[in-house]
């Protein structure tokens, strides 16, 4: 057995069972010696991803449980963090990650967006032949590609949000399209014979 995780072990049996108010010393003992503890690699835990981020410890010996918020998602432009689940017991030295983790908003929500009204926009221009509209390429008088990226562009929202927009803006127009007798000939391409 390290050093390292005798000198935390040493700390925890001095404390009393439950919620741990200040939890900034074990956060560093723990660090000093996770890499030592079986599972403690699970979902990325790295030991200095312990430092400062722990929340809701509590010490129930001879198990060791606390929260950490995680920040992968934020990488790629999400507004929530993951929160992990921790238990560490401290006689088989095993740190075990909870199979049930729980998000948390930490950045502002972009409104809504309603497609069906967008949608009806851009099949009455279509079905008015409209030429002078940006969101539009008309290939002659009948046929017409719908510019999707003129309409949510790139960088408007994270990737996920505007592809789920995009996907739904080019059903709807399609469902508005169809029983006006212009067919679906390519990605958000209509024809009308």
């Amino acid at each position: 057995m390290s050093e390292s995780l005798k000198e935390i072990r040493s700390y925890l049996a001095a404390l009393t069972q439950g919620k741990i108010e200040d939890a900034r010393r074990i956060e560093s003992l723990l660090a000093a010696c996770w890499s030592e503890l079986p599972g403690s690699g699970e979902g990325g835990m790295l030991p200095y991803k312990l430092l400062g981020r722990t929340e809701n410890m509590e010490w129930n010996p001879p198990v060791l449980t606390f929260e950490v918020e995680r920040h992968g998602a934020r990488v790629q432009s999400s507004v929530y963090a993951e929160l992990q689940m921790w238990t560490v017991d401290m006689d088989s030295g095993l740190a075990e990650l909870s199979p049930y983790s729980s998000k948390r908003l930490v950045g502002k929500r972009q409104a809504s967006v309603n497609v069906n009204v967008l949608a009806e926009e851009i099949a009455a221009l279509v079905i008015a032949a409209k030429k002078d509209d940006d969101r539009l390429k008309w290939y002659g008088s009948s046929k017409v590609k719908v510019l999707i990226g003129e309409i949510f562009p790139a960088g408007s929202a994270v990737r996920e949000t505007l592809a789920g927009r995009r996907r739904r803006l080019g059903k709807v127009i399609a469902d508005r399209l169809g029983p006006e007798g212009w067919r679906k000939t390519g990605v958000h391409t209509f024809e009308k014979p």
